[in-house]
């Protein structure tokens, strides 16, 4: 069973839900990059309590629109409110990792501290990926701590292709909002958290068939 049907039907249909989804999600960004501008350990800290919970509220109602049909803007609102903490729970994470491997590369000062910049960075990116399912399986399918990041690690390993089209999406969204025009930037966090959704549940369902 596949999912993308719906998340590209909704691309038109949930038209009001996806722009409000982008600007929750540009106006947190926005947040960050006044309060602490460029790539530091604190950015990536602020990101997790500024942008965790309104991913999480998105990514919520993307996957009650890939999954049940169900979304709008209203719902959205609800889901800020009930999401915010497990959204939190979440970001923190891949924050408190990357936040650690950038803080290795500042203090790097020769071979000896290759190792542990090396571990910290291959563990910052595979958080980074599993936090691609571990949104939809946290606010959606209910687990938590371990469980939901072994669940998620083992997604990435069945399907890695999901979050590095991701990955891909919010890249070329970022590049044309900066080349071209800013304003695609409130496009992007909707169709990003749809098609996540929709990978999510998608590879979900394989796992358990």
């Amino acid at each position: 069973m596949t999912y993308l049907p719906a998340a590209f039907k909704a691309l038109w249909h949930e038209l009001p839900f996806l722009v409000a989804a982008g600007v929750l999600v540009c106006t947190a960004s926005g947040l960050v990059v006044l309060l602490n501008p460029g790539l530091s350990p604190l950015s990536f800290l602020l990101g997790a309590v500024l942008l965790g919970p309104t991913w999480a509220a998105v990514t919520a109602t993307t996957d009650s629109v890939v999954r049940d049909d169900r979304g709008g803007v209203v719902l959205l609102l609800r889901n800020l409110r009930r999401h915010a903490l497990p959204g939190l729970e979440v970001a923190v994470v891949p924050a408190v990792i990357t936040a650690f491997a950038l803080l290795n590369w500042q203090l790097y000062a020769g071979p000896v501290f290759a190792i542990p910049l090396a571990v910290s960075g291959c563990a910052s990116v595979l958080a980074l990926l599993a936090s691609c399912y571990a949104f939809s399986l946290r606010v959606t399918a209910g687990l938590r701590g371990k469980t939901l990041w072994l669940a998620a690690l083992q997604l990435v390993a069945r399907a890695p292709l999901v979050p590095l089209g991701i990955a891909a999406l919010v890249f070329v969204a970022l590049l044309l909002g900066t080349s071209v025009s800013a304003s695609l930037l409130l496009l992007a966090p909707g169709p990003v958290a749809l098609f996540a959704s929709a990978g999510t549940w998608t590879e979900k369902h394989a796992l358990h068939r």
